[in-house]
């Protein structure tokens, strides 16, 4: 609530003192009702991923790959600090990121300090295969490599640990990505091209080999809400589904939200679109494998390799988990559509 609000309630309270008590009764009520209203709608959260942006109800935490998996393999290696697992995210641009709020100064120069003295020690391998080259790069907190498979990076940035791997050997495209990726503040929108990344952004003007983004964002005010967002770049030889048979899919198993669905409405399938393009979205009561209930909301559209500009998958699903709630009332069936709603209309093209 701003100063000018709070100055006008206290003039408002100065002159209901003298007021019958009923009077007193309602003026309390009503600043009883503004404050707690004030509270509870938040400011909503503009976020990006990929190469879209699109606004959160409220503010959000944003699942990253945990301190474990950032130095060695993890079941669900992408998560909330909590714990609670993101498994439908996925940091995929021209290479795989991993990034880690949760990597200390300390234990990144320590993995720093491996990544060198394995580089050097593999010089007297045999094979040229298992040889690791260090590339010239600058700064004291980056480290480049490469080898006959392929090469990548390791940098920290404002508190976050950043690994990159590319298949491409060529030396010049990991030193590339690593100089144009800079830390990016939670709901800031770069106004330059490039792609977005949960923390980071990279900057880039030219065409994507590869774009599997997808960020899993978990409201603050409600921690049973989990969203998820992705932009999925089309590749000749992917199987190719129809807006509706990737919603149906996506149902069926491919996210493995529970034991059962039961989509709402005798058509269950509607038109929604994303960035103006058209796409099939649907609405479930899901029953996990505890027979406990939840809801979850859901958008496909179909991407076109063929079209003359980028034009990628894109999909939408939101989704409440009432086990995750942190001793908070779980939101409504009605109001995760209405979120769901919400968040597919702000989703554009940064």
């Amino acid at each position: 609530m701003n100063s000018a609000r709070i100055f006008t309630l206290h003039c408002h309270a100065k002159n209901t003192m003298t007021a019958r008590p009923g009077v007193m009764r309602r003026f309390t009520a009503t600043v009883l009702f503004v404050l707690t209203t004030t509270h509870v709608l938040a400011a909503p959260q503009e976020e990006c991923v990929g190469r879209y942006r699109l606004t959160l109800p409220s503010e959000a935490d944003v699942a990253l790959t945990t301190a474990k998996a950032f130095v060695d393999e993890q079941d669900v290696p992408i998560r909330f600090a909590d714990g609670l697992g993101a498994q439908h995210s996925s940091f995929v641009y021209d290479g795989s990121f991993e990034i880690s709020d949760s990597v200390s100064q300390n234990d990144f120069d320590a993995q720093l300090k491996r990544a060198k003295a394995q580089a050097m020690a593999s010089a007297a391998k045999p094979r040229a295969d298992q040889r690791y080259t260090l590339l010239p790069v600058s700064g004291n907190q980056n480290l480049a490599w490469s080898s006959a498979k392929a090469s990548g990076f390791y940098t920290y940035k404002n508190g976050t640990a950043v690994s990159f791997v590319t298949r491409s050997v060529s030396e010049q495209h990991a030193v590339d990505v690593l100089r144009n990726v800079r830390a990016r503040a939670s709901g800031e929108i770069p106004t330059t091209p490039g792609v977005c990344l949960p923390g980071l952004f990279v900057e880039a003007n030219e065409p994507d080999e590869v774009r599997e983004v997808g960020a899993t964002f978990r409201l603050k005010a409600h921690p049973d809400v989990l969203i998820f967002f992705r932009d999925l770049k089309v590749l000749r030889g992917q199987p190719r589904l129809t807006s509706r048979q990737e919603n149906e899919f996506i149902w069926t198993g491919a996210f493995a939200v529970g034991k059962a669905v039961k989509l709402h409405g005798v058509f269950p399938w509607r038109s929604v679109k994303l960035d103006g393009r058209e796409g099939v979205g649907s609405f479930g009561t899901i029953t996990r494998a505890d027979n406990s209930t939840d809801y979850g909301y859901l958008v496909t559209v179909q991407g076109d390799l063929d079209a003359p500009t980028d034009t990628p998958d894109l999909l939408l699903y939101v989704e409440r988990n009432a086990s995750a709630s942190q001793g908070k009332t779980p939101v409504t069936a009605d109001e995760i559509e209405k979120i769901g709603e919400e968040i597919a209309a702000s989703i554009k093209r940064r």
